[in-house]
């Protein structure tokens, strides 16, 4: 059997072209795979960046209201300290001078009165601040407060509900030395 020179080379070419073709295919498939390989590793990548951030805010959340709950402790251990010391020094005073005169009795009292009343005042802001953290009706507020010098309480910032915003005012005005309460609470939700 005789097989011409063209029947040769057109064989040739035919199993040629159907291997190129399968190479072609096969190079497209793997693009493909490739592709969607890609496209899932980069939103499993995108579900694991999610996850961080929120994560991120919620130990920020803790911290944030850890580090207020210490710097309350730590405003109210102040306070204890300074009216300690001042009970001390007055004590310390009248010790070693019985024979103060009128004038430098009243003025010693002056004197003691502010300092009492400043002390008393940073006392009575610690402590309420203290009773808003971790008040579960409260979540969500961002409460400031600030008591002048004569038992007024201030409360100022953002509560996330009219219910929150009256907890707030009572929970403040059951403090002990607070004469009264001035509600400067803002409504704000929190969706």
């Amino acid at each position: 059997m005789k097989i011409s020179r063209t029947a040769v080379i057109v064989g040739t070419l035919t199993v040629s072209g159907a291997w190129m073709g399968g190479v072609a295919l096969s190079q497209a498939w793997a693009d493909t795979t490739t592709k969607t390989t890609e496209t899932k590793a980069e939103a499993k990548k995108d579900r694991i960046d999610d996850r961080a951030a929120k994560t991120k805010d919620s130990i920020d959340d803790k911290t944030t209201v850890e580090k207020a709950r210490l710097d309350d402790k730590a405003a109210l251990d102040k306070a204890r300290v300074d009216d300690h010391a001042m009970a001390k020094k007055n004590e310390i005073d009248r010790q070693n001078n019985p024979q103060a005169t009128a004038k430098d009795t009243s003025m010693s009292k002056e004197k003691k009165d502010t300092a009492g009343d400043e002390v008393t005042d940073a006392w009575i802001t610690a402590k309420v601040k203290a009773s808003f953290v971790g008040d579960k009706a409260l979540n969500h507020s961002d409460i400031h407060v600030d008591t002048d010098h004569k038992g007024i309480l201030v409360l100022s910032g953002f509560v996330p509900n009219e219910a929150a915003r009256a907890h707030a005012v009572a929970v403040a005005r059951e403090t002990k030395g607070v004469k009264r309460v001035d509600d400067k609470l803002e409504i704000k939700s929190t969706k």
